[in-house]
């Protein structure tokens, strides 16, 4: 019984005393000068004289003790973790490997990437990206401040148009008060290999038209648009260059027509505008 118990309290300890051995700095002093005790001696490095193996069972740690050692021994380990994470972050990019029948087909996006000269890594520059998302690309307070001065924007039936226009656009349509409830549902986000200066990422829009839409009374219809692809490109100052939205990616899924960005809006409540543009695809040669 006493072996068994003597093994047991070996497995749960070896970690303990192991970070005992060669504690954290911020643990050393700790460790070393209990609270509470001014005679107390000084803790140092375990010794194999005190390893809980080869003491009697009478005089292994306390409960109390295990608990402590075992709960450092812990912390330890996820420091360890945490620095191995670090690490791996800052490893090579692993060079990609090509299937049988693709050389010189498949580019790698890491390689590329990593030559780039532009002002803004590609990570922080999609941290920048969601911060400009998160001001509503000029639509909300402040917005506006996030743009260039030669701001452009593109959809695939408007544009490009310069900043001006595009903020005088977006006064108009009120689709946040038309569909409270609007969601665009961010994803993908990444940076372009050929563009490093640009950041291309897709929507999954929903919304419940519940408000008042271009002058028309609220349809209450909810809304399910097409996956749609996007992209802003910024200059070096991490302002604004261009923004793209609404390009339709399958236009089978939803019940919009298939139709992205505002003329989805127009289509999907029934109010769509008198042109072919702002109507469901249809083959003009049959």
């Amino acid at each position: 019984m006493m072996a068994s118990t003597t093994s047991v309290l070996t497995s749960v300890l070896d970690p303990a005393f192991a970070f005992v051995s060669a504690p954290p700095p911020h643990f050393a002093s700790a460790l070393r000068s209990p609270r509470g005790s001014s005679a107390s001696p000084q803790l140092g490095p375990a010794s194999p004289s005190l390893h809980p193996a080869s003491l009697p069972l009478a005089t292994t740690p306390s409960a109390a003790t295990v608990v402590v050692l075992v709960s450092l021994a812990a912390q330890r380990r996820r420091q360890q973790r945490r620095h191995m994470r670090a690490v791996a972050c800052h490893a090579a990019p692993a060079v990609q490997e090509v299937p049988a029948g693709l050389e010189g087909q498949v580019v790698d996006e890491d390689a590329m990437l990593a030559k780039s000269d532009f002002a803004i890594k590609p990570a922080d520059l999609i941290i920048v990206c969601k911060e400009v998302l998160g001001r509503g690309v000029g639509v909300k307070l402040g917005g506006a401040n996030d743009l260039a001065s030669d701001f452009e924007f593109c959809a695939p039936f408007v544009g490009p148009i310069g900043k001006k226009q595009y903020l005088e656009a977006l006064g108009t349509f009120k689709i946040p008060d038309a569909f409270p409830d609007s969601n665009p549902n961010y994803h993908f986000f990444r940076v372009d290999p050929f563009e490093p200066e640009r950041v291309w990422f897709q929507t999954r829009k929903t919304g419940t038209n519940t408000g008042e839409f271009m002058k028309k009374p609220p349809t209450g219809k909810a809304l399910v648009f097409p996956p749609e692809a996007y992209s802003i490109r910024f200059n070096e100052q991490g302002k604004v260059k261009e923004f793209t939205v609404g390009y339709p990616m399958d236009r089978r899924v939803g019940n919009t027509g298939g139709l992205g960005g505002a003329f989805g809006y127009f289509y999907g409540v029934g109010n769509p505008l008198p042109i072919p543009e702002c109507k469901p695809y249809k083959m003009s040669w049959q």
